[in-house]
């Protein structure tokens, strides 16, 4: 055959973008659904993510398999994006009917093992961060509450083999991103080809995603919000037709979703700062911002407000004074005028 002819032939192939089974779980929170997906790629069926551990959410998972003609035996590999209950739940519970590969990034694995060690590291973290920011006994609450779901639990624990994952690898023609903010283990899963992506809780259309403070590979504090921040303008540098999210709608227009992430956290920053025109604790930064949800939704709000203070100082724009174990923040004199 000519060569030149051979290399014509080459440039015509065409890489087969993954069929995509979505499984929505609705709930009545604000999240809207669960989302995980069954996807055929690379001559093989994968599920990325893998749910909530309900009765309901394995019957639609049944349901979807069944509709395509599956079953759990035909599945080659589970990717898990993150760490986090709504997206491991079901884990177990698969692979006691089939040994199925788990893969996933190698900073989750003391977190899906629940390894006790870092776990009680973790609770000692936030303990010492709420005290910083102000907290008064809504911290005493909380971390007694993070004490008793260390044993409660303990279900949650991942079991068998986990396979590790890390920024730049390529599995089941997918590229791996590391994606870090809203967890410290997050990845995204991208077909070049066919520009698609599986941002799971990176972001999702409806709603801002959390970035979570948490325990950092040195036994400190994540800068969450900037580490967030940052991977969010990462993602605008990349091609996307398509994003599956582990929550809501699928969307065809990602980066108009990002856009507005950023502005947002944008808009949240320029709030905060005028808020500390006069010098504030975190805690008493939140009961004003927040009211009664500071109570309600007490680590969502304090991850929420930390991260912007953390961004905040990171730009010079506050100033920070410790006082009797407490920190407490207000804006440079020239951000006034």
């Amino acid at each position: 055959m000519n060569n030149h002819l051979l290399g014509e032939s080459r440039l015509k192939v065409t890489i087969k973008a993954p069929t995509v089974y979505p499984i929505f779980i609705p709930t009545k929170m604000s999240l809207h659904t669960f989302n995980f997906y069954l996807v055929e790629a690379d001559e093989k069926l994968l599920l990325i993510d893998a749910g909530v551990e309900t009765d309901k959410c394995w019957n639609i998972f049944q349901e979807v398999l069944a509709a395509h003609n599956y079953s759990i035996e035909d599945i080659d590999a589970i990717i898990l994006t993150h760490h986090h209950e709504d997206h491991i739940g079901l884990v177990n519970r698969i692979r006691k009917i089939k040994d199925i590969p788990l893969y996933a990034h190698e900073k989750g694995f003391n977190r899906l093992q629940r390894d006790p060690v870092f776990l009680e590291k973790r609770i000692q973290l936030f303990a010492e961060t709420f005290e910083e920011m102000g907290c008064g006994n809504e911290a005493d609450v909380e971390v007694a509450r993070l004490k008793k779901a260390r044993i409660e639990n303990e279900s949650q624990t991942i079991h068998g083999d986990i396979l590790p994952l890390h920024g730049g690898d390529t599995i089941f023609g997918f590229q791996v991103i590391e994606t870090p903010g809203h967890a410290i283990d997050h990845i995204m899963l991208y077909h070049g080809p066919s520009q698609t992506a599986f941002v799971e809780d990176q972001f999702i259309e409806h709603s801002s995603t959390n970035a979570l403070i948490d325990l950092d590979e040195g036994g400190g504090r994540t800068l969450s919000l900037l580490i967030y921040e940052a991977s969010l303008q990462h993602l605008l540098t990349i091609p996307m037709s398509i994003a599956y999210g582990g929550h809501g709608n699928i969307m065809e227009h990602p980066h108009n979703v990002i856009a507005t992430h950023l502005e947002r956290i944008e808009r949240k920053s320029t709030k905060v700062i005028h808020l500390l025109q006069e010098e504030k604790t975190v805690a008493a930064l939140a009961r004003e911002m927040y009211g009664e949800k500071y109570e309600k939704l007490f680590t969502l709000v304090m991850s929420d407000l930390v991260g912007h203070i953390d961004r905040l100082e990171h730009a010079g724009k506050i100033i920070k004074t410790y006082r009797n174990g407490v920190f407490y923040y207000q804006q440079k004199q020239e951000e006034s005028h």
